[in-house]
């Protein structure tokens, strides 16, 4: 149970939980949640992830980090993270210390030669689940000299996490249904993956209501051997050889979104 919370504390609540009513971009709603939890928590750090395609693509957003340290995050130091694969498997807000002793991590290079650049020195995290999967994550992290974060912290922050958990998940399935109800957008997502031209996404269109390549280049006001071209390009783009390779990636696909 919580101790009782100051009337700062419960505005800053109550404004967080309006907030993941009221905002529906995932982006946006980390953002604004993220500035509250610094003010809210007496924090120095915030970064979250989304894990926004099974095949594990992410969207970060960060508060008070350096971009050309974090830039280094992707480049090196995700393979020597000692901490965020344990983080990774909590089902709930976990600090600093329960998954690394202290000493161990200040002899850590993640540590001294990473986090400790832009002043990071404990901090806990909440990773968010729903049964399609990992969904994302709440980081909050102090600097040195602050006092180290309480049970009290961790039981807020995993409140918060919750909810945020299940806001994430409504975003999701609201994504879905708005793909399912329009191709384009279904088409658009994995246009989006493979990096077609806008172009190229237009013929993909055509194609994936059936019309032969004479149809297309009628309706798009270009030649038969454009529309060739483009069907190469998108080939090679997806790893495919026939039309129907093709509509069979894309429906492979869409089905696992």
């Amino acid at each position: 149970m919580l101790t009782t919370l100051s009337g700062r504390e419960t505005n800053l609540i109550f404004a967080i939980m309006q907030d993941m009513i009221a905002i529906q971009d995932a982006r946006q709603l980390r953002l604004q949640l993220g500035t509250r939890l610094l003010d809210l928590l007496e924090a120095d750090y915030f970064a979250s992830y989304v894990w926004t395609r099974t095949d594990g693509d992410t969207d970060g957003v960060f508060l008070n980090m350096d971009e050309s340290n974090l830039a280094a995050y992707q480049h090196h130091f995700q393979h020597c993270d000692p901490i965020t694969p344990r983080f990774r498997m909590c089902r709930r807000a976990t600090h600093l210390d329960q998954v690394i002793s202290r000493e161990n991590f200040l002899r850590t290079e993640f540590y001294n030669d990473f986090l400790a650049r832009d002043g990071l020195h404990q901090g806990m995290n909440f990773h968010a689940y729903a049964a399609t999967g990992h969904l994302g994550d709440l980081r909050i992290w102090r600097g040195a000299g602050k006092e180290t974060f309480q049970q009290r912290d961790l039981e807020i922050l995993n409140a918060i996490g919750t909810s945020f958990g299940h806001a994430l998940a409504n975003m999701q399935a609201q994504e879905r249904k708005q793909r399912d109800a329009d191709p384009r957008l279904r088409l658009t997502a994995w246009s989006g993956h493979h990096g077609l031209t806008s172009r190229e996404q237009d013929v993909l269109c055509l194609v994936s209501e059936g019309k032969r390549d004479r149809e297309i280049a009628a309706e798009l006001e270009i030649s038969v051997t454009t529309v060739r071209t483009h069907l190469k390009a998108m080939f090679q783009k997806s790893g495919v050889t026939s039309r129907a390779e093709l509509l069979a990636s894309v429906n492979t696909r869409l089905s696992l979104q």
